[in-house]
């Protein structure tokens, strides 16, 4: 027997509807375990990243635009750093507003900020007097490479910053290789320009190896949670089983009921003669015919509906609601398996157990009144639903 893919939402044990298969976040119930959707984490890490950088440089560039009065602050520099300002606030607004324009405002910022760190370095360094360093932008040349490693994947990243990093040794190894410079200007600026290649090729390094740290995290989390969630799965038809059905049940009856004041009901109901279906077709088709059961059953519940295999030919459904609303759940159940025979078996019937919960009452005595029920189903003729007192 080969074991199916399972092709369900683990949590509520139905079919991914349209927007979950494009990928777009689901709304579940209060009652649904948290499910951790990585995809949106890492969404949500990476922009505040990027909001947090475009914040923080924004509130250095008004800081020093309020002091240059009391500092030696060239009217180029004003300039440079209300420009600076002006454009980390249009892109935080942007990126504030606008979500989605993550890569599109990360790729802008990335694109200035690397062609403002090769233009500046040489500026800096043809520019004399150059005795004093390289000045105060030096410290944010490595601002870049955080957005960089922020909006684009760890191969990408690592290729634009080892471009711009290949670009500033161009222009430090034109300046040293310049028979024009002045020797002494460039014996000054020799430690500073040694340190500065040392930081950066140090801090694109850091960061590829972060990138890669943090890739091989994701993937041991992705995979333990799968195997979490199939030890929740029955492993024929992908729906729930019983400890997920079980645990769904004792959370729902300690909490009274999925909302206050609303009650809540199961369905417990099994396949009529599915001994004569094994014994007349084989395992196999009797396989197939509980994944048949379980496919109509997916598309017979409502949305809130939990579904589940609760052992063998068994199966519950956790209603949100009194007991007419699980039975109106439960006939469409049946009219739908009467409507899609199976290509072999043919038409299923099953017969359903309802009980609605009473206030205080344990999960082993709902279950009981709906086993009860179910057998009454059975006595009556099969095919049919029975509600429990």
């Amino acid at each position: 027997m080969k074991t199916p893919a399972p092709t369900t939402d683990p949590v509520m044990g139905r079919s991914p509807g349209p927007a979950a298969e494009a990928g777009e976040p689901q709304v579940a119930g209060d009652h649904q375990p948290a499910a951790l959707n990585l995809d949106s984490a890492e969404f949500a890490y990476r922009r505040g990243s990027l909001l947090t950088l475009l914040g923080a440089v924004l509130i250095v560039s008004v800081i020093t635009l309020s002091v240059q009065a009391s500092w030696e602050v060239t009217l180029a520099d004003q300039a440079l750093l209300a420009a600076l300002a002006v454009k980390n606030a249009a892109l935080f607004w942007w990126l504030w507003r606008s979500p989605r324009a993550l890569r599109t405002v990360g790729l802008i910022e990335l694109a200035i900020q690397s062609v403002t760190v090769v233009l500046r370095l040489y500026l800096t360094l043809h520019s004399p007097p150059g005795y004093h360093g390289l000045g105060g932008f030096a410290p944010w040349m490595i601002f870049s490479y955080l957005v960089a490693f922020l909006v684009l994947p760890g191969r990408q990243a690592a290729t634009v910053t080892g471009v711009q990093f290949m670009a500033m040794l161009a222009v430090i190894a034109g300046y040293s290789l310049n028979p024009q410079i002045d020797p002494a200007m460039k014996a000054g600026l020799g430690n500073s320009l040694l340190q500065t290649v040392l930081m950066h090729a140090t801090f694109i390094a850091y960061l590829a190896l972060q990138q890669r740290l943090l890739g091989q995290f994701v993937n041991a989390v992705l995979h333990a949670r799968q195997e979490a969630t199939l030890a929740q799965l029955d492993v024929l038809t992908g729906l729930p089983n019983r400890r997920q059905l079980s645990s769904w049940l004792d959370e729902w009856l300690t909490r009274t009921c999925p909302e206050p004041g609303e009650p809540l009901s199961v369905i417990l109901f099994d396949l009529d003669h599915f001994k004569r279906v094994n014994d007349t077709y084989g395992h196999d088709v009797g396989d197939e015919v509980l994944r048949h059961v379980a496919n109509i059953l997916r598309r017979s519940v409502r949305q809130g509906d939990r579904v589940g295999r609760w052992g063998g030919e068994e199966f519950l459904i956790l209603v949100p609601g009194d007991a007419q609303a699980a039975q109106v759940v439960a006939d469409r159940l049946r009219q739908n398996l009467r409507r899609t025979p199976h290509l072999r078996a043919g038409v299923q019937t099953v017969s359903c157990g309802v009980a609605q919960t009473h206030a205080g009452e344990r999960t082993s005595d709902l279950l009981r009144r709906a086993d009860e029920a179910m057998y009454a189903a059975k006595n009556a003729g099969r095919d049919t639903v029975s509600i429990a007192v």
